[in-house]
């Protein structure tokens, strides 16, 4: 059987919260332990010679969340972005950092970190890691220049956390995206799960709106 290829596979990167909840802990507790799971996400789309992994982090709606959440988030994201074990790590799997999203509300610190770690990491090119923060979907395609442009369509689309939406996602390049809903909650998230993702993903047959011809 013919394997369908995969080029591109977005993330939104959904039910930490849920999960902290269930062992009686904060949000923030889910949302730690759901930073760690990307780290191995990386490796398993390297191993299936993904070439561009997009995840979805912070939405431009998520600041509707309570104001600690939003604050933790934020600071979160930036420890990650300025760790030198983050710029290790890209440099030695040859990871190309990029960042999406609308400078609205970031701080000047928090941009300027993710300048520093796009250019330290240009020249890589096994995998183009995209971190979708500060994004709407909408809002990029009513800009006068899509900021998404840079991406090419997605091939797969994996939402975890057991929600059937795509939340304002890359709306332009999930045009003809398979669409997988996962029912794990994101820090659960495994290898044995990606593993099924991407099988359930090989067994689909795209038709881009053609009608396949009979074997």
């Amino acid at each position: 059987m013919r394997r369908n290829s995969l080029n591109h596979v977005a993330l939104i990167l959904d039910g930490n919260g849920r999960w902290a909840k269930k062992r009686h802990q904060p949000r923030i507790f889910g949302h730690q332990q759901g930073a760690k799971v990307i780290k191995h996400l990386i490796d398993y789309a390297l191993n299936d010679y993904v070439k561009y992994l997009t995840l979805f982090c912070f939405s431009l709606e998520n600041w509707n969340r309570p104001q600690a959440e939003v604050k933790f988030l934020h600071s979160l994201f930036y420890q990650k972005i300025v760790s030198k074990k983050t710029l290790d790590f890209f440099l030695k799997k040859n990871i190309c950092f990029k960042w999406l999203g609308f400078k609205t509300k970031l701080s000047k610190k928090l941009l300027d970190a993710i300048k520093l770690l796009e250019k330290k990491t240009a020249k890589n090119n096994k995998l183009t890691l995209t971190i979708a923060f500060n994004y709407g979907g909408r809002q990029d395609l009513d800009s006068k220049k899509r900021i998404s442009s840079f991406l090419p369509n997605v091939d797969l689309l994996i939402r975890t956390g057991n929600e059937n939406r795509i939340s304002n996602f890359i709306l332009y390049q999930l045009a003809y995206a398979e669409i997988i809903f996962e029912k794990t909650f994101w820090p659960d998230y495994t290898k044995k799960t990606w593993k099924q993702n991407i099988k359930e993903y090989h067994l689909r047959k795209r038709r881009f709106g053609a009608i396949l011809p009979k074997k």
